[in-house]
């Protein structure tokens, strides 16, 4: 499978922290490659193209020696990948670049870092199956292009037989090793397969070209689409360095990301056989998760769950999910959680009746990380936006409180305001203040709404010691001392 040389030279480079050149640039002239017989970009309508490179290489030698895949922005800070182009990569390892005149040697560029990946959780290495990732960018890429993912009711007719699609990124420019590149992307225009040609082992004909299909076992045609195209009877194909990338079609508004380049044959641009795409519109759900936006009409999208309380274990988290009061009554919920490396977890349910309340729960966690906790309500294949995110962390102590101001007054009473109190995904089962001095017994008092704590009985003149104590089942969080002297 020619399109994951790349990724697997390139997470080598990125573990050994080697400056040797990746696969992609290995026989050619130093700069990025192209799609093999495709048009020279740049193009206004690639202006979502992005390129993924190794973090180190770009800092060393710039970004037409690092990239080694291609990306979809479908928001300012969300990129839409290949999952084999960052499998078993860290976030800190990468950056994106966004380039208006598609040269990748170019200094009009955007780079920027990236702050998590989320990869299909069911993701197959061995036959590329949901092969499909999203990274989300530690700053927003201005000023650029984005491109909205299929929907499967609009996939109907942008991916039917013979539907006219595009794509582009900065893969090979020939058909075979050695590769032969340059830095500006190409872009090719194709057409989608049929079933028949693109799982069923049929073949397919096309401005007088028969291309040979793919039979059962080869691909799963629900996750993944066939396309290629002819240009002067030559074939037109994405190539190595080209995954990842962007396959788009429809006009206009209406245009839409319907693949991403994920494998092929060992040549490219051969009547053998098809390249092979990433059918985006089998994981709404999961772009969704991410928080990748959708533009479905207003009245067949769910609002936006709430997370009403989470409790957690050592290694688990309970999540408890609420609908929106209006909008479409969703089918399920999916809550994910994301940890400070990027890696995500995540969990589905079934959504009960309005207005009941479900419990989704994510295992296999690490205790005492704080992990950034989401939920989108899905209707039939409609997906929400994402709700509020909050910090969940599995057994993990209360936040630690504040004292934010005391007030004495006479006959022995302090009062105090205390912010900052919070279980950190768990209840807490206590919160106080509690003040002690020399030679006198300490004094409590409950926080209660408002932060607000009133602790009586001190003994005039005498200087105290005070404290917010708050517990939840994992154990206790004081908040630095704070003196004050009795009246």
């Amino acid at each position: 499978m020619r399109r994951l040389a790349l990724i697997v030279l390139a997470a080598a480079v990125a573990a050994a922290g080697a400056l040797t050149a990746p696969a992609s640039m290995a026989a050619g002239s130093g700069v990025g490659p192209r799609v093999v017989n495709g048009e020279p970009g740049p193009s206004e309508d690639f202006g979502f193209l992005v390129a993924l490179g190794d973090r180190q290489r770009y800092q060393a030698l710039g970004m037409d020696r690092a990239q080694f895949c291609g990306g979809t922005l479908s928001s300012p800070t969300l990129v839409i990948t290949a999952a084999h182009c960052v499998d078993n990569l860290r976030a800190r390892d990468l950056v994106v670049g966004s380039f208006p005149d598609g040269d990748l040697a170019s200094e009009g560029g955007t780079v920027v870092t990236v702050s998590a990946i989320k990869v299909h959780p069911r993701y197959r290495a061995d036959t590329q199956a949901n092969d499909i990732a999203v990274l989300t960018l530690s700053r927003a890429v201005r000023g650029a292009q984005t491109l909205t993912p299929v929907t499967e009711s609009e996939a109907v007719t942008l991916t039917a037989a013979r539907a006219p699609a595009t794509v582009a990124g900065w893969g090979a420019v020939n058909q075979r090793d050695p590769w032969r590149f340059t830095s500006v992307y190409r872009i090719g225009s194709l057409v989608v397969f049929p079933t028949s040609a693109c799982g069923e082992g049929g073949s397919f004909t096309f401005d007088g070209v028969t291309f040979r299909g793919y039979g059962p076992g080869a691909l799963d045609p629900r996750v993944m689409l066939c396309a290629e195209g002819v240009r002067g009877g030559t074939p037109v194909d994405s190539c190595v360095g080209d995954s990842g990338g962007p396959l788009a079609a429809g006009i206009g508004e209406e245009r839409r990301l319907v693949g991403i380049v994920s494998w092929g044959l060992e040549e490219c641009a051969t009547r053998l056989g098809p390249g092979v795409y990433t059918r985006v519109a089998a994981f709404t759900g999961f772009l969704a998760s991410a928080g990748v936006p959708f533009a479905p009409e207003p009245s067949d999208t769910p609002l936006a769950p709430r997370i009403t309380g989470a409790t957690v274990t050592a290694s688990t988290m309970t999540i408890t999910v609420a609908p929106a009061s209006g909008g479409l009554a969703p089918d399920t919920y999916s809550v994910s959680a994301r940890d400070p490396n990027g890696q995500v977890m995540s969990c589905t349910v079934a959504a009960p009746p309005r207005p009941d309340r479900t419990r989704c729960t994510i295992s296999d966690l690490t205790p005492g990380v704080g992990y950034v906790v989401s939920a989108i309500a899905i209707a039939g294949d409609m997906p929400s936006s994402p709700s509020a995110e909050r910090i969940v962390t599995p057994a993990g102590l209360p936040a630690k409180p504040r004292i934010q101001r005391t007030e004495v007054d006479r006959g022995g009473f302090v009062g105090f305001v205390v912010t900052g109190i919070s279980g950190n995904g768990s209840p807490v089962v206590r919160k106080q203040v509690r003040c002690a001095a020399n030679r006198t017994a300490p004094r409590t008092a409950p926080i209660v709404s408002r932060g607000i704590a009133l602790v009586s009985g001190l003994k005039r003149g005498a200087t105290y010691s005070c404290v917010a104590i708050v517990t939840n089942g994992f154990g206790t969080t004081k908040s630095d001392k704070v003196r004050v002297t009795a009246r």
